[in-house]
C-alpha cells in the first residue's frame, strides 16, 4: 500500500510500503499552488519521511487561504498551510484552527520594481502607482508600511486590483507588491532585473504562513501534529543534503515550467524566512504575534483581539525539538 502521495499531477513520490505498525491518515493542504516554501512537505512526501513518523499523509494543494481553513476546521485529520493573516482572521470569526507551527517564521512580502525604479525607502513610493487588493495580506502590508513610516498615503497612487508582473515590465505601474516566492520567482524566471523592498527592514515585523490543525484533532489527540511537525524538521533537513537533488524534485512537484536553477536560488533565498537570525525553524514567537494582532486592529481586519494563547500552540515545536535532542543523545 502506498502510504504518501501528492494530488497535483505531473509528478509522483516514491512509493513507500507501509510497515507492521498501524499509520494515522493525514491530509496536508496547501493554500494554492505549490511553491518552494512547499519543499520541506514534498521532500517528506517524495522520501517517505512523514511515512516513518507513523503519518501515511498526501498533500492536497487548495485554492486559497479560505478554502485550507474551512477544510482544516471542518476535520480532524487535515493540517493546513495558510497566511498568518487568514489564521487570525479565521479565529476571529470563530473557526476551531490553532497554528501549530511557522512555514515561513518571517513574511515573504517584498514590494517589486524594475532596477531602473529608485526604491530603496517606504518614502520613495511617493508619486509611484501600485497595484493590490486593499483586502489581500500584501494590501494590509503595504497599508502598514506607508502608516509606520509616515509616508502621506494621498501622495502614493493605489490601484485596488491583483497587480502582475507584466503591467510592471509594461509599466503600467511601478511598484508590485507581492511575495518573494510567486511574483519574485516569475521575475527571475524571465531574468528580468529588479529591486526588492523589504517591509521587514522597516518596522513591519509579522509571521508568514503557518500550519494550522483543528482543535477536535488536538483535543482527540496531539501525536499526529507533533509527529507532522518532528517529519517535517526532519525534511528540511534532508533538503541541505543534496540541494541539486531537492530542487530537482521540488521543481518538478511545482510544475508550471519550473527549472531546477532557479528553485536552487529560491531555495536558498528562503532561508531567512524559514529560519530568520535568533530564531528556530518552525517556531512561533508570541512577541511577534502580539505585534501583528495590535496592526491587525489598527487597521481593523479584525474587530476584537484574539486569545493568541489558546489559538497558537506554543509548546509543540519546542517539545519537538527537546524529544529530538533526546534521542540524538541517546542514539
Amino acid at each position: 500500500m502506498i502510504a504518501v502521495s501528492l494530488f497535483i499531477g505531473g509528478w509522483s513520490p516514491i512509493a513507500i510500503k507501509e510497515g507492521k505498525s498501524a499509520s494515522q491518515a493525514l491530509i496536508i493542504k496547501w493554500n494554492g499552488s505549490l511553491t518552494e516554501a512547499a519543499a520541506g512537505v514534498v521532500l517528506g512526501v517524495n522520501d517517505g519521511v512523514f511515512q516513518k513518523a507513523g503519518l501515511s499523509s498526501r498533500l492536497e494543494v487548495g485554492v486559497d487561504d479560505g478554502d485550507a481553513a474551512k477544510a482544516v476546521a471542518a476535520s480532524d485529520r487535515i493540517i493546513g498551510h495558510v497566511s498568518a493573516m487568514a489564521f487570525l482572521r479565521a479565529r476571529a470569526a470563530g473557526q476551531p484552527v490553532v497554528a501549530i507551527a511557522g512555514s515561513y517564521v518571517a513574511n515573504s512580502i517584498r514590494l517589486f520594481a524594475l532596477e531602473a525604479t529608485g526604491l530603496q525607502s517606504p518614502s520613495d513610493l511617493v508619486g509611484k502607482t501600485l497595484a493590490y487588493r486593499s483586502s489581500s495580506e500584501v494590501g494590509f502590508v503595504v497599508e502598514a508600511l506607508i502608516s509606520r513610516n509616515a509616508v502621506q498615503r494621498s501622495l502614493v497612487r493605489v490601484t485596488d486590483a491583483v497587480g502582475t508582473v507584466q503591467q510592471l515590465i509594461a509599466g503600467a505601474i511601478d511598484v508590485l507588491p507581492g511575495y518573494l516566492e510567486v511574483e519574485g520567482a516569475e521575475l527571475r524566471r524571465l531574468k528580468i532585473p529588479y529591486r526588492a523592498l523589504d517591509p521587514g527592514a522597516f518596522k513591519i515585523h509579522i509571521p508568514g504562513t503557518v500550519y494550522i490543525a483543528s482543535t477536535q484533532m488536538l483535543a482527540r489527540s496531539s501525536s499526529s501534529a507533533e509527529a507532522f511537525i518532528s517529519a517535517l524538521l526532519t525534511s528540511w533537513s534532508r533538503a541541505d543534503l543534496d540541494p541539486k537533488r531537492t530542487a530537482a524534485i521540488v521543481a518538478a512537484a511545482i510544475g508550471r515550467g519550473a527549472r531546477p536553477e532557479d528553485t536552487t536560488i529560491m531555495l536558498e533565498q528562503q532561508r531567512d524566512l524559514i529560519r530568520p537570525f535568533g530564531a528556530r525553524m518552525a517556531e512561533l514567537d508570541l512577541a511577534r504575534w502580539q505585534e501583528f494582532q495590535k496592526l491587525l486592529l489598527q487597521q481593523r481586519v479584525i474587530s476584537d483581539p484574539v486569545d493568541l494563547r489558546a489559538a497558537i500552540d506554543f509548546s509543540l515545536v519546542p517539545d519537538v525539538y527537546r524529544r529530538q535532542s533526546r534521542s540524538i543523545q541517546v542514539d
